[in-house]
């Protein structure tokens, strides 16, 4: 692959992120209100308090407490967002997978629960860390999860349920795995990764191509299947960036 092949595979990447945080933007909007809402009525009633002659000293500093807690969280959530879309080069780290999965699932918290989700994490501990782009991973994960998501907006007739799981391979690579309770595979396993093959109303139908190719860039693969007995589950597996302990291995992934 040349150097322009490979910028304008970076360039696309990112594209597709911009578009998945489109996608995210009313949730997100909603999610840094929040906090920023609770500074304003802190710091109002600090005010008041204040004019009144009531403000005394364990009242402010409670005060004071949360609003720290409250910017800080709105702090977090603009942090998450500027390092998920900045424009960079790949730059390869050894990463926890499990630390990657904790931070896509606090970035998509909202949808999940604006869709009625219920999320479960299996996450298998020690796991080794494995070499890659922090960003990338990412992004892989983020659709994974948005996919499941909007797999499982028509269900109404049984309970709205999303697993992340991570272990270790028979391969000894790292395997993850987001399984839903959705309505399942509409497309042929393979064919769903096809680029401009979407079942989306108003799908691309670039997500989960480009997800592939990031996650064969880290020499690790990405597939799907059906999860039983409702729903889909999307598999990758990452090459260790060490050895595998032999402790840490699970016996088996189940979506239950």
């Amino acid at each position: 692959m040349t150097p322009s092949d490979l910028t304008a595979q970076a360039e696309l990447a990112r594209v597709s992120r911009l578009t998945t945080m489109g996608e995210l933007a009313a949730s997100i909007a909603h999610e840094v209100n929040q906090p920023l809402t609770a500074v304003i009525n802190n710091s109002s009633a600090c005010l008041r308090l204040l004019a009144d002659g009531n403000l005394g000293s364990e009242v402010l500093r409670r005060a004071l407490e949360k609003i720290i807690a409250d910017g800080t969280r709105a702090s977090a959530v603009i942090a998450r967002i500027r390092a998920f879309i900045q424009k960079a080069p790949a730059e390869k780290n050894e990463l926890d997978v499990n630390e990657l999965i904790q931070e896509v699932v606090a970035l998509t918290d909202p949808e999940l629960s604006e869709n009625r989700v219920l999320l479960e994490r299996e996450l298998t501990k020690p796991l080794p860390r494995v070499l890659g782009d922090r960003v990338q991973l990412q992004q892989v994960l983020l659709n994974l999860i948005m996919n499941g998501i909007e797999a499982m907006t028509v269900v109404s007739n049984r309970p709205r349920l999303l697993w992340v799981q991570s272990r270790i391979a028979e391969s000894e690579n790292v395997l993850v795995a987001v399984c839903d309770s959705g309505t399942g595979l509409r497309l042929d396993e393979d064919r769903a990764f096809t680029p401009f093959v979407t079942t989306k109303a108003n799908g691309m139908g670039m997500g989960l191509s480009i997800s592939r190719s990031l996650i064969e860039a880290h020499g690790g693969r990405l597939w799907a299947g059906p999860n039983s007995p409702h729903g889909a589950v999307f598999y990758f597996t990452l090459p260790v960036a060490r050895g595998v302990p032999h402790d840490s291995r699970s016996p088996h992934l189940c979506c239950r």
